[in-house]
């Protein structure tokens, strides 16, 4: 699994912003290539990925609104017109980066709900997308939901394990949750010792006055 260390250091939102980023670009140039030889309607799809996947590539290097605009347009179209296709989550997925770097939080929350009915990755992703953005829409309650979600059936080694519990103990702080917050980053520091987060989640201990164990 990729090793998202370069990005600790950044704050919540822009993490997961980077996230999104890279995730996206890894998937749509897998599934542009998937969805082209499926029938003659997938040359739209294909068209779409493509635009998609160079709009998040300038992204990198801070996407201008006209860019996000013309991403948003396209994948609309494409679920729109591939409504049902196999991969019509990573779509939706993309979407709800596109419109969460646009600042548009509840159309990424909507886009990500339905990303969310995957049982694998993109749904693991889209969980922690939609916690990001109630977050962004001063929501803790909603948030919380939304991590505690991405978190059920998971491991301490699975993927996003540790951002996930991280955006948990987060909303419980913003929900003035304090005693919970603190056994969450005990929690996360007992099961994902290793995590490149420890330095931040004993930062947060200390702030809450709180030992790491």
């Amino acid at each position: 699994m990729r090793d998202w260390r370069p990005l600790a250091g950044l704050p919540p939102a822009a993490r997961w912003a980077a996230l999104g980023v890279l995730a996206v670009l890894v998937i749509l140039a897998g599934v542009a290539g998937a969805w082209a030889v499926v029938q003659h309607r997938a040359a739209t799809a294909r068209q779409g990925f493509v635009l998609a996947a160079a709009v998040y590539r300038d992204a990198m290097g801070g996407a201008d609104a006209a860019q996000l605009g013309a991403a948003e347009t396209a994948l609309k179209e494409l679920l729109k017109a591939h409504p049902r296709a196999a991969d019509a989550p990573v779509a939706w997925y993309a979407l709800g980066n596109v419109e969460y770097r646009r600042g548009a939080y509840q159309a990424a929350i909507a886009a990500f709900g339905e990303a969310a009915r995957d049982t694998g990755s993109i749904g693991t992703l889209s969980r922690l997308g939609m916690g990001y953005a109630w977050e962004a829409e001063k929501q803790p309650a909603r948030a919380l939901e939304a991590y505690q979600q991405g978190l059920q059936g998971r491991d301490p080694k699975q993927f996003l394990y540790a951002e996930l519990l991280l955006g948990v103990a987060r909303a419980q702080e913003q929900l003035q949750q304090q005693t919970a917050a603190i056994e969450t980053y005990r929690r996360l520091l007992r099961e994902v010792p290793d995590t490149p987060r420890a330095e931040e989640v004993r930062a947060r201990l200390a702030i809450l006055g709180a030992a790491a164990a």
